[in-house]
């Protein structure tokens, strides 16, 4: 089998785990509702958001300074225990407390799969190969929460946790092959490595690896602010796009119309010429991402709303794209690791910020206002970046890296 197929597929094994992980969660979420109410919610959130965030520095450090493999095959088989003891314990509490350590080895597997992607992309170029898990990811969103919500009312809480458990085992059997087939190509492994990233030194003394490149800088801000202000949507968009759509349903299928329009934009940022320009997908992206929202909270029309959510989300599917690519170039492969634990920690404190900034009342009211300025913030934010970046590059900061 070529390389590029293994590639294909791999994506393909890793959306399983994705899949099962999504399920999983959205279960919880339920359960969780069901028994222990508002604070429960809360506290399954704050168990997902915050470990990653405390345990960032020690994720990076494990798999920079570790053999990639075995770090990624433990790291696989404790996540495999870790829902097979919450399927087995059957309590709500205890699950809470084990999807703590499920959200770091969340981390751990998202960091590995992302160092691994320049060593197994085969043909595809960093930014194709990289596009594939992008459109993985979208795919387990669209389809985790449906499938959850039938297992989890016709068989239950349990169920769903096994088949998380068994997404796993299904990725840590690829892994397996995969590095058997690596092990036995070593001239394919190193013809499909990542080229060096620009000032790899600097990078490889620094302990804020996403803050040694003026470029990589500069881009954060418009990654934490579309993190910040989606989030903020999110929240708001419960109580306003179903009062819009009146029925839950169609507030479902403005959801859905997003995360298609994200498989789509994952894609088009594969391409050659997205990918040899990595503020380009991450600009243009958030751009359609800011737009979207600002027309969500100012044209309350449903039908139009599913146009614009399915644009909004083609340029999400861009902008996440183009970020996994933007780390590629300026962050050299021997802190992908790092690099990708430092991100996780830089969305997940994005994520409960927007959460806090998109509650009704607690500083903006209505939801539709927070949505309004979510939308605009995300704009303000790209167009700051824009006027940064053609200071500092004299020309414009879309035709290069």
């Amino acid at each position: 089998m070529g390389a590029s197929a293994r590639c294909v597929i791999f994506a393909a094994v890793a959306f399983f785990s994705m899949l099962g992980e999504g399920m999983a969660v959205f279960a919880l979420t339920l359960a969780t509702a069901d028994e222990l109410g508002s604070w429960g919610v809360t506290a399954l959130f704050l168990a997902g958001l915050v470990p990653p965030v405390v345990f960032a520095p020690w994720v990076g450090r494990w798999v920079d300074g570790s053999a990639l493999w075995r770090v990624w095959i433990i790291n696989l088989g404790l996540h495999v225990l870790v829902f097979a003891a919450m399927a087995l314990a059957g309590s709500i509490i205890a699950s809470l407390a084990l999807l703590s350590v499920a959200s770091v080895c969340a981390v751990v597997n998202g960091a590995v799969i992302f160092k691994l992607i320049p060593r197994i992309r085969g043909g595809f170029s960093v930014a194709r190969a990289s596009s594939f898990l992008v459109v993985a990811t979208s795919l387990a969103g669209i389809i985790a929460p449906a499938v959850a919500s039938f297992v989890f009312a016709a068989r239950g809480l349990g169920v769903v946790l096994w088949c998380a458990a068994l997404g796993f085992v299904i990725l840590a059997v690829a892994a397996v092959l995969l590095f058997s087939s690596q092990r036995s190509n070593p001239d394919e492994t190193a013809a499909s490595a990542a080229p060096t990233a620009p000032h790899a030194a600097a990078a490889a003394r620094s302990t804020a690896v996403l803050l040694h490149d003026w470029r990589l800088r500069v881009l954060l801000l418009p990654m934490a602010a579309i993190v910040l202000f989606t989030a903020a949507e999110g929240v708001a968009g419960v109580f306003y796009l179903r009062e819009v759509t009146a029925t839950d349903t169609g507030y479902a299928v403005l959801l859905g119309a997003w995360s298609l329009g994200a498989v789509a934009g994952s894609l088009v940022g594969g391409n050659q010429r997205f990918g040899a320009r990595s503020a380009l997908p991450i600009l243009l992206g958030g751009a359609g991402v800011g737009a979207a929202i600002l027309v969500e909270g100012l044209w309350a029309n449903p039908a139009g709303l599913a146009v614009v959510f399915l644009l909004g989300g083609v340029g999400n599917g861009l902008h996440n794209t183009g970020v996994r690519t933007a780390i590629y170039d300026y962050v050299p492969e021997s802190r992908h690791g790092a690099a990708w634990a430092q991100l996780r920690m830089m969305i997940n404190i994005m994520v409960a910020l927007g959460y806090l900034v998109g509650t009704p009342g607690l500083f903006v009211e209505p939801a539709q206002l927070v949505i309004v300025f979510s939308g605009a913030g995300t704009l303000l934010a790209i167009a700051l970046s824009l006027v940064l970046l053609k200071r500092r590059n004299g020309q414009s900061p879309i035709s290069n890296r």
